[in-house]
């Protein structure tokens, strides 16, 4: 498996665009258009997973000198169960950063708490810190959520300036 970064019109936006609208609800993500809006942001990385030559799945990520914030992450439905997704996560992880965070909803049924289980079985470990992930349209409403990280989060003020720094780089910037 590697990452095929997207930019521009590349053909395989059409299939990775089905896979992002039906895996994260509409006010967990931008519309497919502004997505397309900021492909050539230098900080994100929109990359296909690319497996014997075809598209598996896709991981949205933004990078910093010392953060990479997991935004969006999805294997195609009918690769799931193929360790692709934990492949793709150990790919992630190589890159040079001091954290790792992605956003998890609360763990309230069964596919969040499975969520939960995998990202822990990739080492990321569940901040206890309160985090609600801001809106990505201008007036929307704030969603409660967890951060986990690799390494894990070690108090509540590098839990603020991390949470700030995503406020104001991945979601504010772009209102």
């Amino acid at each position: 498996m590697y990452f095929l970064r997207i930019i521009g019109q590349h053909p395989y936006l059409t299939q990775i665009r089905p896979w992002y609208e039906q895996s994260f609800p509409v006010e967990e993500r931008r519309s497919f258009d502004q997505l397309l809006q900021i492909l050539n942001c230098p900080d994100m990385h929109v990359v296909a997973l690319v497996d014997d030559e075809h598209p598996v799945g896709f991981i949205i990520y933004w990078q910093w000198e010392s953060l990479v914030y997991i935004e969006h992450f999805a294997i195609d439905p009918d690769r799931r169960g193929q360790q692709l997704g934990q492949k793709a996560l150990q790919l992630l992880l190589k890159q040079d950063a001091s954290y790792v965070v992605l956003e998890v909803e609360l763990p309230t049924d069964d596919m969040s708490r499975r969520r939960i289980q995998f990202y822990e079985r990739q080492g990321f470990s569940v901040n206890a810190f309160d985090y609600r992930q801001p809106p990505y349209r201008l007036g929307g409403t704030e969603i409660p959520m967890k951060l986990m990280s690799q390494p894990a989060i070690p108090d509540q003020e590098t839990c603020s300036h991390l949470s700030q720094q995503l406020r104001d780089k991945v979601y504010e910037r772009f209102y």
